[in-house]
């Protein structure tokens, strides 16, 4: 050996121990270039000065800097490689003969990697030799991220070695497994390799008690990086959660109240995407009032000097819509308890808020109802004692002045019967008068309680005769138009259509000082339709269609009640006054077999 090679020898003495005598497969990580070729120098080296025989698939890069070491250590490299014993490869022009469909391809690699061993091993210079190989095809197929591809390279490795002898050397940088998502991948590698050289600096370990420190110093830096790890992984399924939460705005704001972060919530419910709103003020969701009056700075600062902070009220989107918004702040602090941004939380309650609205709308609705309806209860009782009233003044007034004198007549001529005097006949026909006038005035007070003519002849014919009577007793001009041929109608139509033609004349008669009156009865669309118009002083209302119950509340008991029995039926009761008179208007729909022309 000569003193050159002595040399390259000792120079390797405080690295890591070199195996030739039986087949390895060695994975090495490392950090640096420098330790990198001093590794491969001193391992090709010794295979070389052994007289053994070494390949190397390596970058161009590489490849240069170890040929300078060995040539620097007195190392003939150029003789070795004439010889056959030291092959120079580069790694990605070979991947090329490897590779079918991105992976690389069994029968290729057996044929070319195979036969490369075989040459090399046949130009040894020793018995039995075992060729030492590194290789950095498996880094470039990591660094390019095709790691299924560098896993599988590894396996056929493996392969090889069962029909060749041969000590084989990978090499990975470190920087390729900063990443947490490669730790199964890393694990898979190591596992493929029959040792692990794990990376070092150049000045290596020369005592055991360094190497136990260095062990105990890796055993606690392995439990920092677990427990990050697992912190990280707990973080990366938040960050999941948050993501994927489509019903909450989950987002991030710095100190000052800036965005920081967005979700999928946020853009649904807001409607920016994170590109357009992340760095933006939170002022920008709420109402131009609400921003000029700070209210989003007094949020922020209520959080910050109490934890949080919630609120509901208005906020806008991206196209200026307005929702209701349910949204919590809560002040995020370091370990020494500074605040370094806020969470902030929102929530669209405009459902929520709109059914709470419409449900007290609908108690006060009801309220109203009730009180509408006790006021209706005690006008109805009221109307009663009138009508009572009424009854009773026109029983007594007329009907019983009538039944008064009749009596009187007939006292009188029973008074001159008891005497033996002859009856004058004048008296037998004042009796029979006041007998028919009383009988008249009974039919008409029946007549107008529930006139029998309606229940027998109908409400047109019923209208007629009501007609007439009312312009007698009142001296009010009628007109009445409708068709010849219009037909009966419901019963329960016909009682409600004509209570309404009563309550309406009664008003005329009492309210309007109209000297006219004029109804219609007709039919539209399967609608009968009752019409009374006058032309009197009118009301201080002008239209009652809107809001039943506002107009309801302004007229009489009487068209009140109307309007009930009218609604019971499907249909609508609508007034309207103006300085020209007033129209009241009753509609009820009627089934399609009493359907009649529709003009008069």
């Amino acid at each position: 050996m000569s003193s050159s090679e002595a040399s390259l020898l000792s120079a390797g003495s405080t690295a890591l121990p070199l195996v030739f005598d039986s087949p390895s497969h060695t994975v090495q990580f490392y950090q640096n270039d420098g330790f990198l070729i001093d590794e491969l120098t001193r391992l090709v080296g010794t295979a070389l000065i052994s007289g053994d025989a070494a390949i190397i698939i390596a970058t161009e890069a590489h490849r240069h800097a170890l040929a300078q070491n060995l040539a620097a250590r007195g190392l003939n490299v150029t003789r070795a490689t004439v010889e056959g014993r030291f092959v120079s490869l580069d790694a990605e022009e070979t991947l090329t003969h490897l590779m079918l469909d991105q992976m690389p391809d069994p029968q290729r690699f057996g044929t070319f990697v195979g036969e490369a061993i075989a040459k090399a091993k046949a130009a040894a210079k020793i018995d039995n030799p075992c060729t030492v190989i590194f290789g950095e095809m498996v880094a470039l197929l990591w660094a390019a991220g095709k790691y299924d591809a560098a896993v599988r390279l590894e396996e056929l490795w493996n392969g090889l070695a069962n029909s060749h002898s041969f000590t084989l050397r990978c090499a990975y940088p470190m920087n390729g497994f900063q990443n947490d998502a490669n730790s199964e991948l890393f694990t898979k590698i190591c596992a493929a390799h029959t040792s692990v050289l794990p990376t070092a600096q150049r000045g290596n370990l020369f005592n055991d008690d360094d190497r136990l420190r260095t062990i105990a110093a890796l055993q606690q830096k392995l439990e920092v990086l677990e427990h990050a790890k697992a912190l990280s992984a707990s973080e990366q399924r938040f960050q999941l959660l948050v993501e994927a939460a489509q019903d909450y705005a989950i987002f991030m704001l710095d100190p000052g109240g800036r965005i920081t972060s967005w979700n999928v919530g946020g853009e649904r419910i807001k409607g920016y995407k994170a590109s357009e709103i992340i760095g933006k003020h939170i002022s920008c969701f709420y109402p131009e009032e609400e921003a000029r009056a700070a209210k989003p700075q007094r949020l922020l600062e209520l959080a910050r000097r109490e934890g949080r902070s919630e609120d509901e009220g208005w906020r806008v989107r991206k196209d200026g819509t307005k929702f209701w918004a349910n949204v919590v702040i809560t002040a995020l602090r370091d370990k020494n308890g500074q605040v370094i941004g806020f969470s902030k939380v929102t929530r669209d309650f405009t459902e929520r808020m709109q059914t709470q609205r419409a449900l007290q709308d609908s108690k006060r609705s009801l309220q109203d109802s009730e009180k509408s309806l006790r006021e209706l209860s005690l006008s109805l009782l009221r109307t009663q004692d009138e009508e009572r009233r009424r009854i009773g003044r026109d029983l007594h007034d007329c009907l019983g002045q009538y039944l008064a004198a009749l009596k009187m007549k007939l006292d009188a001529g029973q008074s001159v019967a008891a005497r033996g005097q002859a009856i004058d006949k004048d008296v037998f026909a004042q009796c029979s008068q006041l007998t028919e006038e009383s009988i008249k005035e009974l039919r008409t007070i029946c007549y107008l309680l529930y006139p029998p003519m309606l229940e027998e002849l109908g409400l047109k014919s019923a209208i007629s005769w009501y007609l007439e009577g009312f312009t007698k007793r009142s001296g009010i001009q009628t007109t009445f138009e409708v068709l010849p041929d219009f037909e009966r109608l419901a019963q329960d139509v016909e009682l409600a259509l004509f209570r309404v033609l009563q309550e309406s004349l009664t008003n005329v008669h009492r309210h309007s000082g109209s000297p006219t009156a004029a109804v219609r009865l007709l039919l539209n669309d399967e609608t009968v339709v009752l019409e009374i118009s006058d032309q009197g002083k009118g009301t201080q209302i002008t239209s009652f269609e809107k809001d039943g119950r506002d107009w309801i509340s302004s007229v009489g008991v009487g068209l009140r009640g109307m309007n009930e029995r009218v609604s019971q039926l499907g249909g609508k009761l609508e007034l309207s006054s103006s300085h020209e008179g007033t129209i009241v208007s009753a509609s009820v729909p009627v089934p399609k077999n009493h359907a009649a022309p529709s003009t008069a």
